[in-house]
C-alpha cells in the first residue's frame, strides 16, 4: 500500500540506521520541530499521491509572507526524508520525489553579503566589558571571530544527561558539551578542538590572535590560567555556569546593538562564507578540510 508521510517521518527519527540518530542533540531538536509542522498538515497523504504541483504549493505556503528561508528550511527536510526513504527503506515513491526535488528550482535568498568585520568585533569587545561588565561575551566573540568558530564550539550547549556526550559539568539534569576548555590548550598555546557535528579537528596557535591574547591578559597569563584552571574557558559572569544558547544569544545581540552593529549582522557571521583560508585579523589555523568543505567553498565564491 505504500508509506504515508507521517509514517516516513517516524522511521526517520527511529529508525537505527537513519541519518538522524548521528545528529546531535540541538539539531535533532530542531529537525523534530519541523517535521512535526509537516506531518501535522500533510502526514496523513500517501506518498504515492505528492506530485510535483503539490510540493510547489507546499514550498508556496511555507514561504509566504516572505519566509524564504523557512520555505528551504522545510524543503530540505523533505529531500533529507526521501533520500532516507530511497537509501534505507528501498521505496520507489521516496526515489521518485527526490528527483523531482533534484529538479525542481524554489526562490532563493541569495548569498548573505554581511559579514562581521574586525571593527564590528572591536567594538562588540569593548561595550561588552566597559558597559555591560559581560567580559565572557567579549571574550566569546574574540574566540569565535580569530579561531573561525561557531558560537556552539567556543560557548558549547547544555543537554540532557542522557546524550551519550561525555562531560563534568552537570547542574539539574543536564550537562554541558562540545565547547572549548582550558585543557584544550598545551603550554606552546596551540589550542586543538573538535569541532562541528561532523566532528573536524582543528589546531590554532593563540599567540597569532590579538584579540584572544588582549581578552587573557597575554601569553604568561594564559599558560598560567592553563596549569592553574579546568573545565569550560567562557563561564557566564552572573551564574558562574557555562552559557545556555539562548541567553547568550539574546545578551551578545544587546551587546552588538549598543556597539552599533546593524541587527542584520548575526553571531553566526563570525564564521564568514569563505574561511578555508583566513584572514589578516584572524588566527592561524590549521584544520582538516574535506571534499565537501572545498566544494561549498567554491560555490560560494562563484555567487
Amino acid at each position: 500500500m505504500g508509506y504515508t508521510l507521517k509514517k516516513i517521518i517516524a522511521l526517520y527519527r527511529t529508525d537505527a540506521h537513519s541519518p538522524f540518530q548521528r545528529l546531535g542533540y540541538q539539531a535533532r531538536v530542531k529537525q523534530h520541530r519541523m517535521m512535526e509542522r509537516i506531518s501535522e498538515k500533510h502526514g496523513h497523504l500517501q506518498l504515492r499521491g505528492v506530485k510535483s504541483k503539490t510540493l510547489t504549493a507546499w514550498y508556496k505556503d511555507w514561504s509566504s509572507g516572505g519566509r524564504i528561508a523557512a520555505g528551504h528550511a522545510l524543503i530540505a527536510r523533505l529531500r533529507t526524508l526521501f533520500r532516507f526513504g530511497f537509501i534505507v527503506l528501498e521505496d520507489d515513491d521516496c526515489l521518485r520525489l527526490l528527483e523531482i526535488l533534484r529538479e525542481s528550482r524554489f526562490r532563493t535568498q541569495g548569498p548573505r553579503l554581511v559579514q562581521l568585520t574586525s571593527d564590528h568585533v572591536k567594538a562588540i569587545r569593548a561595550e561588552a566589558r566597559a558597559h555591560f561588565g559581560w567580559y565572557s561575551i567579549a571574550l566569546a566573540q574574540a574566540l569565535q571571530f580569530e579561531l573561525r568558530l561557531s558560537q556552539k564550539d567556543v560557548i558549547g550547549e547544555w543537554v540532557p544527561i542522557a546524550e551519550p556526550d561525555e562531560s563534568d559539568v552537570i547542574v539539574h539534569g543536564k550537562k554541558w558539551v562540545r565547547g572549548l576548555c582550558w585543557s584544550h590548550i598545551d603550554k606552546n598555546l596551540v589550542l586543538r578542538h573538535t569541532t562541528g557535528s561532523a566532528g573536524k579537528r582543528m589546531e590554532a596557535d593563540l599567540r597569532t590572535a590579538p584579540m584572544i591574547l588582549d581578552e587573557l591578559g597575554g601569553q604568561d597569563e594564559i599558560i598560567r590560567l592553563v596549569n592553574e584552571r579546568v573545565g569550560p574557558i567562557v563561564i557566564n559572569d552572573v551564574t558562574g555556569l557555562p552559557w545556555s544558547t539562548a541567553e547568550y544569544r539574546r545578551k551578545w545581540r544587546l551587546v552588538a546593538r549598543k556597539a552599533g552593529v546593524p541587527d542584520m549582522v548575526k553571531n553566526r557571521d563570525s564564521v564568514q562564507a569563505a574561511t578555508l583560508v583566513g584572514g589578516p585579523d584572524q588566527a592561524r589555523v590549521l584544520r582538516h578540510i574535506t571534499l565537501t568543505d572545498i566544494n561549498r567553498h567554491l560555490r560560494s565564491r562563484r555567487r
